[in-house]
């Protein structure tokens, strides 16, 4: 049997103003003088507004932005940029720092997992003399490189450092736009 999707509820026209305007529903109920209740119920479709308020959303509705695309932000001054340049400055070291951890660890999985793939082929041709000292040094040897995959040099590790990464390295790119915008 299929099943049918009913369609989300439209926003209350009081809540779309009241959004349009940036204003919370305390704030619209103390501009139409009513209490921040009935705004609530109002928007819920449970009540409707008092004749006397409608003239004061009547006024509050000319204040509304147009439709369409928001206004461009205005630009920055260069003391309100600064922050941004903060930021980037920071961004720019920690993405350093990620790298050269990520780095050292990518290495370190790398010498682990050369290793615990000769380990086998040794174990294989161990020499007869001091075999068993050398089987000790193997066993030893494979568990560093085990070891070794479950701290810096864990695979699961480095994808979360790729991860931060990326997101580093997109919040840069958004920075480095806002930096290019002219001074205002």
């Amino acid at each position: 049997m299929p099943r049918y999707s009913t369609p989300a509820p439209a926003p209350h026209y009081l809540a779309l103003i009241r959004s349009g305007l940036g204003l919370t529903q305390e704030q619209l109920a103390g501009a139409l003088g009513v209490s921040r209740h009935l705004v609530t119920k109002i928007e819920a479709g449970q009540r409707v507004l008092p004749p006397a308020a409608g003239i004061i959303l009547a006024w509050l509705t000319q204040a509304l932005p147009p439709p369409g695309p928001p206004a461009p932000l205005p630009p920055l001054s260069a003391e309100q940029a600064t922050p941004l340049h903060t930021r980037a400055s920071a961004v720019a070291y920690e993405t350093q720092q990620l790298l050269r951890r990520l780095e050292r660890g990518q290495a370190r999985a790398r010498r682990a997992l050369d290793w615990l793939r000769a380990a086998p082929q040794l174990l294989a041709t161990l020499p007869a003399e001091n075999k068993e000292r050398h089987q000790l040094w193997i066993a030893a040897t494979t568990a560093e490189a085990e070891q070794a995959l479950e701290g810096e040099g864990s695979p699961a590790l480095h994808r979360l450092l790729e991860a931060r990464l990326a997101g580093l390295r997109a919040e840069a790119a958004v920075l480095a736009g806002y930096l290019k915008e002219p001074v205002g």
